[in-house]
């Protein structure tokens, strides 16, 4: 402990900055004691911090304390909590750590407001997070958590995850093929690794399971352990072996994913709670196979689609402010809700069809509105061929859509918002249209347009000027030959 001794924080120092653990400070309780938020004065400046308290007189948790300070003080990582002090004065034992204002995942699982996206993203860091554990924190050992949950994975404003609570880890070798170490069972209900309960030998294998299970939460959008119902991790393996994950995933959640990155993230859950341990895959590998979700989730094969504009403001403003809406493979624009005011466009939503069934975007924009809601509907043979609007500039020089107009081969319906004298105008031949995509915070920032190539692997765009064919020899055209070398 005496490493750490630079991390002690004065008792009266933690008393201020939480009011003396008022209850208006209070977060959350857990096995090791209460957690409280509070303000201190740390590193020449104020930091928001979260102090978990050891109740006073328990002989309980002793071990944690020093187990969570002694790894917490000795490995950092961006996906690990930080630990930024703690104080052991009288009865009282206090961690300090640096405050994650979205509090724990487990309280995110069950809301289909938290897009697919997201969860990949969250997924992501907290397999970083073990892997770092596992594998990257010395040559000579490495840290097996004992206790993954996704009641121990934190969320800071980016949705970036952190994993937590180290008073249950044990610290092996890591220069042996397989890391083992005899210990009796710890963990949680619904998380706990069969194998490890069964035989009390406990292997990183052991944190895998636990995080394959979270995995499955965040992919069903239903907690490991529901009192009077069957654990996921049981419920998940009988449905992905049938083939029916469908049946258990939360359905406006399922209608974000792409088929692709669905298969491939359930695939890599899946085999975390495989039953014999030389089965599962390492961390490192599951990092690699959540980013490919991801990747495909977000991106879009470039033979197939490309990007034209955007108008409107073009800077990222942070991949929180990005949007996007693609059309997915035999999916028809049914619907397009424009949400809309006196001088903006505050949102938009996307509504397709696909054998029968209908599909709604995530809403893009602020949700409060600006008053005025409209729908645009598509008839049976009715296709989006073009889009006009007008930007708005604003004083500090930042730029937004403040109207929107949609021309179809049928008809055009708009201007939603209010028109200024800053057009822009674009035209796509029948069948071209791929999707929308830009920024937005609270209100539209930007807009761009998704488009799908041709059959001779080219997308026509506008045209201006005389529309007419006239005869053959007026008609003329450029293109940029391959160079074949």
């Amino acid at each position: 402990m005496e490493i750490a001794q630079h991390l002690k924080i004065p008792l009266e120092e933690i008393i201020l900055a939480t009011k003396n653990f008022d209850k208006q400070n209070f977060i959350a309780k857990g096995g090791f004691g209460s957690v409280y938020k509070g303000e201190l004065s740390l590193f020449g400046r104020l930091i928001e911090v979260a102090v978990k308290r050891l109740e006073p007189q328990s002989d309980q948790g002793k071990h944690e304390f020093m187990m969570e300070i002694s790894i917490l003080s000795s490995y950092s990582h961006e996906n690990l909590v930080s630990l930024l002090g703690f104080c052991e004065e009288g009865n009282e034992k206090l961690l300090v750590y640096k405050h994650e204002s979205r509090g724990s995942l487990d309280n995110y699982i069950q809301n289909p407001d938290l897009t697919w996206m997201q969860r990949l993203k969250i997924s992501i860091g907290a397999a970083r997070g073990i892997n770092y554990l596992h594998d990257e924190v010395g040559q000579q050992h490495r840290v097996l958590h004992r206790d993954i949950k996704s009641g121990n994975i934190l969320l800071n404003n980016e949705w970036e995850a952190k994993v937590s609570d180290f008073g249950l880890s044990k610290i092996g070798p890591a220069h042996i093929q397989h890391t083992f170490v005899v210990t009796r069972v710890a963990g949680t209900l619904g998380y706990v690794d069969p194998s490890y309960y069964n035989t009390e030998v406990l292997t990183k294998e052991a944190d895998v399971y636990s995080f394959g299970v979270v995995l499955f939460e965040i992919l069903c959008g239903r907690l490991a352990y529901v009192k009077g119902s069957e654990s996921l991790d049981v419920l998940a393996k009988s449905k992905y072996i049938d083939n029916k994950l469908d049946e258990i995933i939360i359905p406006e959640l399922r209608k974000q994913m792409k088929l692709s990155s669905l298969n491939t993230f359930s695939a890599i859950a899946y085999q975390c709670l495989k039953p014999d341990r030389s089965e599962r895959p390492t961390m490192a590998h599951i990092v690699e196979e959540l980013e490919k979700a991801y990747r495909i989730q977000a991106s879009l094969k470039t033979a197939e689609v490309i990007r034209v504009g955007s108008w409107g403001n073009t800077s990222t403003g942070g991949p929180h402010n990005c949007w996007h809406f693609i059309l997915e493979k035999d999916h028809k624009l049914k619907k397009i809700t424009i949400d809309h005011g006196d001088e903006n466009i505050y949102s938009l939503t996307f509504t397709t069809e696909s054998n029968g069934i209908f599909y709604t975007s995530e809403r893009v924009g602020d949700k409060n509105g600006g008053g005025t809601v409209t729908e645009k509907k598509f008839e049976e043979n009715e296709e989006l061929t073009g889009i006009k609007g007008t930007i708005r500039v604003l004083t500090s020089g930042h730029t937004t859509i403040s109207s929107l107009t949609f021309i179809t081969n049928d008809t055009t319906r708009g201007p939603f918002g209010r028109k200024t004298d800053t057009p822009f105008y674009i035209l796509w031949e029948k069948g071209n249209f791929g999707g929308f995509y830009g920024l937005a915070h609270n209100i539209i920032d930007g807009i761009g347009v998704y488009m799908k190539s041709s059959s001779d692997g080219f997308t026509r765009v506008g045209k201006w000027g005389m529309k007419s064919q006239g005869r053959p020899d007026n008609q003329w055209s450029f293109r940029l030959q391959k160079i074949i070398v």
